[in-house]
């Protein structure tokens, strides 16, 4: 869980600095949209757990329960596409989504002060 004082989210290559809203991956800027970095944030801070669809659009969103939406699906499909999370952003059917632990070749999830 994230606390405040924690400035920087880092998993595998990618790096989220928290008091600019600035995302790098690989060393490079990548430009999100605001729904996408809070989702992003989201992901990491619960990587490695199953997350379902109702819980992020709740805690990303603030959604009312049960919504049908496929927002969620899109701000997904662009957080893989951007930030090259294809094989870590596991889709879980018919339950939601999970962000993999990073490879053993990449650095551990973690936060930096």
């Amino acid at each position: 869980m994230l606390q405040d004082e924690q400035e920087v989210l880092v998993y595998g290559t990618i790096c989220v600095d928290l008091s600019t809203h600035k995302v790098a991956a690989q060393g490079q800027p990548v430009h999100l949209s605001n729904m996408q970095y809070r989702l992003l944030c989201y992901l990491i801070q619960h990587a490695g757990q199953i997350i379902s669809r109702q819980d992020i659009l709740s805690n990303v969103w603030n959604s009312p329960p049960n919504i049908k939406t496929r927002t969620l699906d899109m701000h997904i499909c662009a957080l893989r596409k951007k930030l090259g999370l294809n094989d870590s952003l596991e889709t879980v059917f018919q339950i939601g989504y999970r962000l993999r632990f990073p490879t053993a070749d990449s650095s551990p999830v973690h936060a930096e002060n």
